[in-house]
C-alpha cells in the first residue's frame, strides 16, 4: 500500500490582531497557491528510510510522528519535491503536515488535519498554513486565546474559508536575497514586537469585514487589492522596528513598488518574505510575470513565477 501526497504552497496576506486586549491575539490571513508544492510517496516497508528532498528534515519529522501515536517505523518515504525553506511559502507546515497525512493514512490513525498539526507542532501563531493544507481557499483564522501574555488555546479557530476566484492569478517574486525568519529568530522577534495600537488592528478588521471580503464574494478585484495593501501597510508599520521598514528587505519594497507601477491590484509581502507577490487578473499576469523578471535580473536575481489560486488543499490519494 502506497500514500501519494501534493500539497498547495500558500501566501501569507498578514496578521490581524497583535494587541490581545480583547482576549484573543494574532489572527492571520492567508491564500492557498498552486506552485511551489511538497510531493511526497509513502509506503509500507520493512524497515524505516526516507529519501529524496530533505531527508532529514523528514526523517525527524516522521520520528515525531510515531512517538506521538506509538508506532513501529515499518515505513519508506520518497520526497519527490518541497517548497523553498524560509522564503514565505510556508513550506514547513506543508511539509510537516504532508508527511503526518502520510503516516496517518499508512497507519489507520484517525486523526483531524488540526489534531494532526497540533502533533507536529504547527500553528503556533496562525491556523493558515493548516486550513490551507485542509481546503485550500482563502481563509481567516481568529488567532489564540490570551490571558496575562500567554496563550491558552491550543489551536487557532479558523473564522472562514471561501474558494478564490479562479480567474485570479497571483505574479510571485521570491528574490535571491537573505531569507526570512524562522526559529529562534522568529520566537524572539515576536517577543521584540510592540503590541500593536488598538486603532490600527480595529483598522485591519475594518478593512476585513467591511471592504476585503466583500469584495472577495463579490469577485471585486480592484477593491480586494487596495484592501490588501492597506492591511498590508498597517500591519508592516508594527514590524517594522524588528525587520527594519514596513517590509523585511529592500528587494523587497523596491519590488512590490514596482509590481504597483506595473498595474497590480494589491501587492504586498508573505510573512517574513523575501517572497512578495501582486494580484492581477489571468490575462495580465503573463506580461506582468516578464516584466518582474527582468527588473529583478537586473537587481536582485531571483526566481518569478505565475500561481493559481488553490481551492482544494492537498492530494491525498492511496494505492492499493
Amino acid at each position: 500500500m502506497k500514500v501519494y501526497v501534493k500539497t498547495p504552497a500558500r501566501l501569507h496576506l498578514g496578521l490581524i490582531d497583535l494587541n490581545g486586549d480583547l482576549g484573543r491575539i494574532f489572527g492571520g490571513l492567508g491564500v492557498g497557491i498552486s506552485r511551489p508544492n511538497v510531493i511526497l510517496e509513502a509506503q509500507q516497508s520493512k524497515r524505516f528510510t526516507v529519501s529524496g528532498e530533505k531527508a532529514e528534515v523528514v526523517k525527524a519529522l516522521a520520528k515525531r510522528f510515531f512517538e506521538a501515536y506509538h508506532i513501529q517505523p515499518n515505513v519508506s518515504l520518497f520526497v519527490k519535491q518541497t517548497i523553498p525553506e524560509h522564503v514565505g511559502l510556508g513550506s514547513g507546515t506543508q511539509l510537516a503536515l504532508a508527511v503526518a497525512a502520510a503516516l496517518a493514512k499508512l497507519s489507520n490513525v484517525k486523526a483531524s488535519t488540526q489534531e494532526l498539526a497540533i502533533v507536529m507542532e504547527r500553528g503556533q501563531r496562525t491556523g493558515v498554513g493548516t486550513a490551507i493544507f485542509e481546503q485550500g481557499g482563502f481563509v481567516v483564522d481568529g488567532g489564540k486565546i490570551v490571558k496575562n501574555g500567554s496563550c491558552l488555546s491550543k489551536f487557532p479557530t479558523l473564522i472562514l474559508r471561501k474558494s478564490f476566484p479562479e480567474h485570479w492569478r497571483f505574479v510571485v517574486a521570491v528574490p535571491s536575497t537573505s531569507m526570512g525568519l524562522a526559529g529562534e529568530q522568529e520566537k524572539l522577534a515576536f517577543k521584540q514586537l510592540p503590541q500593536m495600537p488598538t486603532e490600527n488592528a480595529g483598522k485591519i478588521c475594518r478593512l476585513i469585514i467591511m471592504k476585503l471580503l466583500p469584495a472577495l464574494i463579490e469577485c471585486d478585484i480592484k477593491s480586494f487589492g487596495d484592501a490588501l495593501i492597506q492591511i498590508q501597510m498597517t500591519v508592516g508599520e508594527n514590524f517594522s522596528g524588528v525587520q527594519g521598514g514596513r517590509y523585511f528587505h529592500a528587494s523587497i519594497a523596491e519590488g512590490v513598488e514596482f509590481m504597483r507601477k506595473l498595474g497590480a491590484y494589491g501587492v504586498g509581502q508573505s510573512s517574513w518574505g523575501p517572497t512578495f507577490y501582486g494580484l492581477l487578473e489571468k490575462e495580465e499576469a503573463r506580461e506582468a510575470q516578464r516584466n518582474v523578471q527582468a527588473y529583478l535580473e537586473k537587481s536582485f536575481h531571483g526566481d518569478v513565477f505565475i500561481a493559481k489560486p488553490n481551492n482544494r488543499g492537498a492530494y491525498i490519494k492511496l494505492i492499493k
